[in-house]
């Protein structure tokens, strides 16, 4: 008999969506499906990227995640799994003490979140004691780590000083500071970096990368832009029109990408280029949900269309960790699902 002290099971998937599909309720009283049958999970420590242009469907697997869109606008079809919580289905009693505490998001615009009226200091504050996690002198010390964790050279100084007295580069480190101050499991974040300048965009994506791998988070980045996303993620699922065109380990998806419209948005990528070649674009604009035909969503803009991909659903295709949903993916795919 060994003994030896077995090493600790693999811990599962902090979030897992199995078979999502969201409708919402147009003016006229329409029922439509603005996403489709998505699948992927995210692991402690995990940065999971999300891209796809706007109108995709993107924010909107955010907010079914948070439920932050009313039932009677948003109907959620298929599993979405949180530890022992199957949100999608979840009560507004089992979803109230998940909601700032172990499931957290930030949005775009930092200023729409914080209150111009008040310091950082009391805004972190009422963060932490929304739900109670830290007491007394406990509150302000784990305040303070938590600023010099997002890189706040003098978080003192910080503390003090109002919302519109930082850059919006700050502000965003405030607000990934915030969402983190009771220690979730998962952050949510809905395009932080959109209004940031590009050398901003990649600290503020370094941090989160870096907290992510330090306190074993899982993240959910969403972007429509591949190109700020690849240096940072572990995995990267792209979306369009509602559907998971290509999914897989980062590096494969960018090095190696299976679907046309990945390849088109790789093309857009500026050191992508070949010098002296013009910027490549991609023609068109995401067809809009009452739009939306059968076949393929993307065959209008896909310079490999043909007329088979406007006719019925298209197969998906798995190699390893690496899957497209496509009729002619752009190398081998393996075996056919």
């Amino acid at each position: 008999m060994s003994n030896s002290i077995p090493e600790p099971a693999p811990a599962g998937p902090v979030l897992s969506i199995e078979g999502l599909s969201l409708f919402v309720r147009a003016d006229d009283g329409q029922r439509l499906k603005i996403v489709e049958n998505a699948s992927f999970s995210i692991a402690p420590g995990q940065f999971f990227a999300l891209v796809g242009e706007s109108g995709s469907g993107k924010t909107m697997i955010a907010r079914a995640v948070m439920r932050l869109v009313p039932d009677a606008v948003l109907e959620i079809d298929g599993a979405i799994r949180f530890g022992a919580h199957d949100l999608a289905h979840a009560s507004e009693r089992v979803l109230r003490p998940l909601r700032g505490c172990e499931i957290t998001m930030i949005f775009q615009e930092p200023m729409s979140s914080l209150n111009p009226l008040m310091t950082v200091e009391r805004q972190l504050m009422e963060a932490v004691d929304a739900h109670g996690r830290f007491k007394g002198v406990e509150r302000r010390d784990r305040i303070l780590e938590l600023l010099r964790r997002v890189r706040f050279r003098d978080p003192e100084l910080i503390l003090k000083a109002f919302p519109h007295e930082l850059s919006g580069g700050m502000r965003q480190r405030v607000m990934i500071a915030a969402a983190l101050i009771n220690e979730p499991k998962l952050l949510i974040a809905d395009e932080p970096t959109t209004a940031l300048d590009v050398t901003i965009q990649r600290e503020v994506l370094d941090i989160i990368a870096e907290l992510a791998r330090d306190m074993g988070l899982a993240v959910l980045f969403i972007s429509h832009d591949l190109s700020l996303v690849y240096e940072n993620a572990d995995e990267i699922a792209v979306l369009y029109g509602g559907v998971m065109m290509e999914q897989g380990p980062a590096r494969k998806v960018i090095e190696s990408p299976a679907h046309p419209y990945t390849a088109a948005l790789l093309a857009c990528v500026p050191h992508r280029r070949s010098k002296g070649s013009r910027q490549v674009g991609i023609e068109g604009a995401v067809p809009s949900v009452a739009d939306w035909r059968e076949g393929c969503r993307f065959v209008d803009r896909c310079g490999q269309a043909r007329a088979a991909c406007r006719v019925g659903a298209m197969p998906l295709f798995v190699k390893e960790d690496h899957s497209v949903r496509c009729l002619a993916p752009l190398n081998d795919m393996g075996e056919r699902h």
